[in-house]
């Protein structure tokens, strides 16, 4: 072979080893680099994934102290506003909710005032100042009065305090005893209904007198007194054996009368009866319909009536 010829061969030979070397080297730097890339890809969805994982709200608390350095002190203060609400709320009901309530209502007719009637139910030794309270309706609002609980014409009138279970009735009319002069009933009310007319009538309890007890009158006049209705003061102008027995006549005078009454019963634990009469001059009560508020002395409710 012509040295030419093996020189050419040789130059070949040797360009061919340094491109393939060259190609050897580049595809190891590619790889090298591939594999670094999956490497920080992987790493990075991994550090997605735990971030993902978080809590919902760990993230959210993050975000908002990030946002607003003081969101511990605005959360504390929602918080005190909400707790102030629900104290306001539950301050409106009176804590005699439920003690007293408008049980019924009457209209005003041409027969007969307008009335409330209240259901006073409490616990033996209770305590309720119902002076002060107030009741609004359409109309107006009233202001509940002063009043005499042991009626005496001369008596001054005070706080109605109420000490038991018992009705209250609130009426649109002027009180036949006179202003200012609200009342409890008892027992010898009913020498008053002999003068007065009142409404809601009630019943009479008044005591009679037993036989024993004139039995030093003359016969005629003991049936005279037998005969008397409970709670009546007997007219005796037309007849002539009454009116000519002086001691027949004194004793009935002194006998049938609502100031004798009030003195011989006045502390029996039964003399009062279940009953407050309350007068306002006007009517208080729409003829259709209305709600009726009952409020305590403080302006919290305490019951409400629709009609």
């Amino acid at each position: 072979m012509k040295p030419v010829t093996i020189f050419i061969i040789f130059i070949i030979a040797v360009v061919s080893y340094a491109v393939f070397e060259q190609y050897l080297t580049k595809g190891n730097l590619s790889a090298g680099l591939q594999l670094q890339a999956n490497v920080s890809q992987e790493k990075s969805i991994e550090k997605e994934t735990t971030e993902t994982n978080k809590p919902l709200t760990t993230k959210v608390s993050q975000q908002i102290q990030s946002n607003n350095p003081n969101s511990n002190q605005i959360e504390n203060e929602t918080t005190k506003d909400e707790v102030i609400e629900t104290t306001q709320e539950e301050t409106d009901i009176s804590p005699y909710y439920g003690k007293i309530k408008i049980s019924s209502i009457q209209t005003e007719t041409k027969y007969r005032p307008s009335l409330i009637k209240l259901r006073v139910n409490i616990y033996p030794g209770e305590k309720i100042n119902f002076t002060g309270w107030r009741i609004k309706t359409r109309k107006e609002e009233m202001i509940i009065p002063k009043g005499i609980e042991k009626y005496q014409a001369d008596e001054i009138s005070s706080d109605i305090i109420i000490k038991e279970s018992l009705y209250i009735y609130l009426i649109g009319d002027s009180n036949p005893l006179g202003r200012d002069k609200n009342f409890r009933v008892n027992k010898c009310f009913g020498y008053l209904k002999n003068r007065y007319s009142f409404y809601p009538s009630f019943y009479s309890y008044c005591s009679k007198p037993k036989l024993e007890d004139i039995s030093h009158l003359n016969p005629y006049c003991q049936e005279f007194i037998l005969r008397i209705p409970r709670c009546k003061t007997p007219d005796y102008s037309d007849d002539l054996k009454i009116i000519f027995d002086m001691e027949c006549r004194d004793y009935i005078d002194a006998r049938f009368n609502y100031r004798i009454c009030f003195k011989d019963l006045s502390r029996d634990e039964d003399f009062l009866t279940n009953y407050w009469y309350i007068y306002r001059d006007t009517n208080l009560v729409e003829p259709l319909h209305d709600t009726i508020y009952l409020y305590d002395s403080n302006r919290l409710i305490v019951d409400k009536y629709m009609y």
